[in-house]
């Protein structure tokens, strides 16, 4: 069991990871701490009151600016029904949000507003920053309002799937190797729902964790490692001055020898349980993301040996093993060494600036049952390397042969969890898992917000593969670039995280594009006419009856900042209205019929910020 020190570090580390939301047994004492008593005697005496004692667990959604300011939420998942409150001082409106990715775009919204206090309304939002009120059906139903001295205090209640198309269901995100639920808050002093400012905020819960336990993800991290893990070891970068450059990769190497001092001896079977990501906070907005690595050894990289172990992108606030499950560490001759890949992204060319990021491995001492993997799909190769993607809405689609899982399996594999990785041109990423011809699991981010989820991880359950099932990948672009490694650039992976290890000749699971080895994908892209051709299920209507509610705003409500009087918009579109094509330059794209493209060509695999790239020869 770790010492109170090693326990003390991991507090720190955790949560500082976690400052945006604190959580406490007494949310008098610490939810708005700077207030005075005098200040939040509304809320002190709504706390009193029998239904706030109601309430099984409850956070602190703090602002970035002051985490002393925010609002507190308290909820209680009852049978298909989720009870929620919230509190915060305001004078005018204040909404909470159940979020796709942890920010606006995808995001499912409940509002209240002063001046109508009787009403909640029910609305979501796209990928434009505008609050529409969901047309469907209002799923809400308030319970009670405080509206008294500067305090909004709503409680409310809404089914835990609603079934309607413009809300964002609540999944059952107890267990900690699953993604929690992101919440976003804003609240103000207008009259009606308007540009939020710095009142704002977000973070990640599990809304069904234990009520005896605590529902924030730092604390639940916190008590699983506390439970379960014999120490951790650090491989960082050292003092490493970002060049003033746009893209930059960093290679990290630590052999087993450099790192067996922090694990205290000689070891040499130990299995990594967790990995928490390590981001000097002064160049936090230069890290684009990174990707750990076994290897043999940091002298012989043989890159068909290489076996990703995490990778990290924004959004990502670390990954828990289940309980029987871990990645064997240095017990083979392939892993005597761990790699990290750092990609710098440094679009202002700014100088002088020193990283020492990294990843923070938990282990324990003894094996686990299982050996976990990590498969690549889509373009984990950058096989496309250099394609152009065209202006307007673009598909991307990498098939996945069933010849490649028989290659692979010899028995069934379960998958814990994916993550789907795009850029920042990115706007919806679809992976499918199809058997007998039919699709038995799908995993979607229907609104893809790189700067939120670089590397998104849907919430779902886990699932079985077993030879002879097929994959389809499929990424949307709106006015991509080119599939390169750059910041700037494109990418279409998704990684998903197996049980037990599978390989062939030697080589991890994979199914890459192009190539014959020792399987490949197929690959076909087409332009789409408009947002209608993304296939997107959220914010579509026709799902339920309208609601004779009358609605206290307007149907769509821009979140957007204000725009200085002075400044030259230009015509002002919304942000999702579809191309037209005399909009688009007729750039030619080979690659953009829809059918089939095969290549076939010897290739060196090299190392890419998405694992491997394919380099022609």
């Amino acid at each position: 069991m770790m010492t109170s020190l090693l326990l003390l570090s991991i507090l720190l580390f955790i949560s500082a990871l976690f400052h945006k939301a604190v959580a406490a047994a007494d949310p008098s004492a610490s939810f708005f701490s700077t207030t005075s008593s005098a200040e939040k005697e509304p809320f002190t005496a709504w706390l009193a009151t029998d239904n706030a004692s109601l309430y099984d667990l409850s956070t602190f959604l703090s602002t970035t600016a002051d985490p002393t300011k925010g609002m507190a939420t308290f909820w209680k998942v009852n049978g298909d029904t989720f009870h929620l409150a919230f509190a915060t001082m305001a004078t005018g409106w204040a909404a909470f949000g159940i979020a796709e990715a942890g920010g606006m775009f995808g995001a499912d919204i409940v509002s209240f507003s002063t001046a109508n206090p009787d009403v909640l309304v029910d609305g979501y939002i796209l990928d434009d920053r505008q609050v529409r009120v969901d047309n469907n059906s209002q799923d809400w139903t308030l319970i009670s309002s405080v509206v008294e001295d500067g305090w909004i205090i709503v409680e409310a209640t809404r089914k835990i799937t609603t079934g309607d198309t413009q809300d964002n269901a609540l999944k059952n995100d107890k267990e900690l190797w699953g993604a929690p639920t992101r919440l976003i808050a804003a609240w103000g002093d207008t009259e009606e729902m308007s540009y939020h400012g710095d009142n704002r905020s977000s973070s990640s819960v599990r809304i069904f964790a234990d009520p005896s336990s605590n529902s924030l993800e730092s604390d639940a991290v916190v008590n699983a490692l506390e439970k379960n893990s014999d120490g951790y070891f650090d491989v960082v970068n050292g003092a490493y001055e970002i060049p003033a450059r746009e893209t930059d990769y960093e290679y990290i190497c630590k052999s087993y020898d450099e790192l067996k001092e922090q694990f205290g001896g000689d070891m040499t079977d130990i299995t990594m349980i967790a990995a928490t990501p390590i981001i000097t906070e002064e160049t936090r907005q230069f890290v684009h993301h990174f990707i750990a690595m076994a290897i043999p050894s940091c002298d012989n990289q043989d890159r068909f040996k290489r076996e990703q172990i995490y990778g990290w992108a924004p959004g990502d606030v670390g990954m828990v093993l289940p309980d029987d499950v871990g990645f064997p560490m240095f017990d083979t001759e392939d892993n005597q060494a761990i790699m990290i890949e750092i990609h710098y992204n440094n679009p202002k060319l700014i100088s002088g600036m020193e990283d020492s990021s990294g990843v923070r491995f938990y282990y324990t001492n003894a094996p686990r049952l299982h050996d976990a993997a990590i498969l690549m799909l889509g373009d984990p190769m950058l096989g496309l390397y250099g394609v152009a993607i065209n202006d307007g809405l673009t598909m991307h689609e990498f098939s996945c042969p069933g010849e490649c899982s028989s290659l692979f399996l010899d028995e069934p594999v379960t998958v814990i969890s994916e993550k789907l990785h795009m850029h920042k041109t990115g706007v919806r990423m679809v992976n499918e898992a199809i058997r007998g011809g039919e699709v038995f699991h799908t995993a979607t981010v229907e609104i893809f917000d790189f700067e939120q989820q670089g590397g998104f991880q849907p919430q779902q359950d886990s699932y079985q593969l077993q030879a002879g099932d097929k994959f389809r990948t499929t990424c949307y672009y709106k006015d991509g670039t080119v599939f390169k490694e750059g910041s700037q650039d494109e990418m279409c992976i998704a990684f998903l995280l197996y049980y037990p290890r599978k390989k062939y000749a030697g080589i991890p699971f994979v199914c890459p594009y192009p190539g014959r080895f020792p399987c490949a994908e197929e690959y076909v892209s087409t332009d789409l006419n408009g947002y209608e051709d993304l296939g997107r299920v959220f914010g579509t209507s026709g799902n339920g009856p309208l609601s004779n509610v009358t609605l206290p705003q307007p149907p769509v409500t821009s979140m957007e900042p204000p725009t200085p009087s002075n400044s030259n918009t230009g015509e002002n579109k919304p942000a999702y209205a579809p191309i037209s094509t005399d909009e688009a330059p007729e750039t030619e794209n080979p690659t953009s019929k829809a059918e089939s493209t095969k290549k076939y060509c010897l290739f060196v695999i090299t190392l890419s910020s998405a694992a491997m790239f394919v380099t022609l020869v």
